[in-house]
């Protein structure tokens, strides 16, 4: 079996789309609050960072253990690892042919369920701030850049669903 362009194509939006994920699940850099950097899973003030597995508690921070909050964390987890589950997907189908099925459907399946999930998370997220922190576009309170690559990540989940869905379509 020989990979096609499009296959190979598909592979390099993939791999970038979960670099994105990640570094935005990971970096504490969704809102800006005065001189706080918050992420989903820290609070950095100047240089020194608090991460919410961390014996300290960080519950005085507004919105830190709001439904929102929680939700966003939880649905940036799902489309974490529904990406992840996809990449692997799609790297194992590289290597194995299979006949009679055609994995490039299960990975556009897999990338749009994340491109959802992940969509929902940064709209929740983004309202949520919005309404609770008072989180604005031009104000002293504002959203970053972690948040922002969470929104293109999302985009290129669905870009990257599309290449597979055309990768599949093209193959059978």
């Amino acid at each position: 079996m020989m990979t096609t362009c499009c296959a190979i194509v598909g592979l390099v939006f993939l791999v970038l789309t979960n670099l994105a994920i990640i570094i935005a699940f990971a970096t504490p850099y969704w809102i800006i609050v005065q001189r706080i950097n918050r992420g989903l899973w820290a609070y950095c003030v100047d240089q020194t960072c608090t991460w919410v597995f961390q014996e300290e508690n960080i519950e005085h921070l507004p919105g830190q253990k709001s439904a929102w909050w929680l939700a966003t964390q939880a649905m940036m987890c799902f489309g974490l690892g529904l990406a992840l589950f996809a990449l692997l997907v799609a790297t194992v189908a590289l290597c194995c042919e299979c006949k009679r099925c055609n994995s490039n459907h299960a990975v556009a399946g897999l990338l749009l369920l994340a491109f959802l999930v992940i969509g929902v998370a940064v709209v929740v997220f983004g309202i949520s701030a919005k309404d609770e922190l008072s989180v604005d576009l031009e104000s002293q309170q504002r959203y970053s850049w972690s948040f922002w690559l969470a929104a293109a990540s999302s985009g290129l989940s669905l870009i990257s669903a599309i290449i597979y869905v055309c990768e599949g379509r093209a193959q059978y």
